[in-house]
C-alpha cells in the first residue's frame, strides 16, 4: 500500500472552541487573521498572526492548533503533535484540534494512538468527516501492521468508510480505500467499481493504477491497459503503472 497518509487534506479549524476565559479583542482578530492566511496559502504570515496572538496568552488553543497546521503542512510532525497535543491539554473538547493531533499521529506512524484521538474528537462532534475517515484509515493501517487482527479492524474501517461516504458521496479518498481493502482480500469485482468511482471523482495515480491492476485480475486486460495509460498520462513517471501496463498489454487478445 502506497502511504497515503502524509497526504491527508489539513483541517482549518473553525474559531469553534469555547475559550475557559474571555480573549483579548487583538488576540481573536490575530487567530482570525492567522486562520484567513492559511486558506490563502500564507503559512508564514499566519505563524505569525498566531504567534501574536500567543502573545496576549500563551495557552490559546485555536492560535495553538493554528501553529500545529503550519508545522504539519511543512513536515515538521514532531513540532506539529506537540503544539496540538498542548491545544488539547488546554481545551480537552476542542474536536478539530483531537483530529489534528490523530492525523499528526498517523502520519508519524502510530495508528492506534491516532485511533483514540480520531474517537475522542468524534464524540465531541460526529460530523467531521476528515476525522472519521482518518480514523478508517488508522484501522486500515492497524489491520495492516497486525495481521491476525486484520478481520475485525478491517471490518470496522470498512463501517467507518461508508458513515464518510453517507455524508460526502463524491469524497474519492473513500472510495479508494474500500477498493484497496477489497483488492487485498480478492474481492477483484468491488475493487474495480471503488477504483473506478474514485478515478471518476479525482483520477490520481493511486486510484487509475488499482483500477488497472483490478482490471487485469479481472481478465479484462484491454481496459486495465486504458487504465494504466491514463494513470500515466497523469503522472508520466509513474514506474507502477508502467510495469502494470506491460502486464496489461502482455496478457490482452
Amino acid at each position: 500500500m502506497a502511504r497515503r497518509d502524509a497526504a491527508l487534506p489539513l483541517l482549518l479549524a473553525a474559531l469553534s472552541c469555547a475559550h475557559r476565559a474571555p480573549l483579548h479583542p487583538r488576540a481573536a482578530e490575530q487567530i482570525r487573521r492567522g486562520y484567513g492566511y492559511l486558506e490563502r496559502g500564507d503559512p508564514e504570515r499566519a505563524a505569525v498572526a498566531f504567534e501574536h496572538a500567543l502573545a496576549f496568552d500563551p495557552e490559546i488553543p485555536e492560535a495553538l492548533n493554528g501553529l500545529g497546521i503550519v508545522a504539519r503542512s511543512q513536515g515538521r510532525l514532531d513540532e506539529a503533535r506537540e503544539r496540538f497535543a498542548r491545544a488539547v491539554r488546554v481545551e480537552p473538547i476542542f474536536a478539530e484540534g483531537r483530529a489534528n493531533l490523530g492525523e499528526t499521529l498517523l502520519a508519524l506512524g502510530r495508528p492506534a494512538a491516532a485511533r483514540a484521538e480520531m474517537e475522542a474528537a468524534l464524540r465531541i462532534d460526529p460530523d467531521l468527516a476528515d476525522a472519521r475517515q482518518n480514523l478508517a484509515r488508522a484501522l486500515l493501517r492497524e489491520g495492516l501492521d497486525e495481521p491476525d487482527r486484520r478481520d475485525p479492524l478491517w471490518a470496522r474501517a470498512r463501517r467507518e468508510y461508508l458513515h464518510v461516504l453517507e455524508s460526502e458521496p463524491e469524497r474519492a479518498a473513500a472510495h479508494h480505500d474500500l477498493a484497496f481493502m477489497d483488492a487485498l482480500a480478492g474481492r477483484f469485482e468491488r475493487a474495480e467499481q471503488g477504483y473506478r468511482r474514485a478515478a471518476e471523482i479525482a483520477p490520481s495515480p493511486d486510484a487509475l493504477h488499482g483500477l488497472c491492476f483490478s482490471l487485469v485480475r479481472l481478465g479484462r486486460c484491454q481496459e486495465g491497459a486504458r487504465a494504466c495509460e491514463r494513470c500515466l498520462e497523469v503522472a508520466p513517471g509513474a514506474e507502477r503503472c508502467r510495469t502494470s501496463l506491460r502486464g496489461a498489454l502482455a496478457c490482452a487478445p
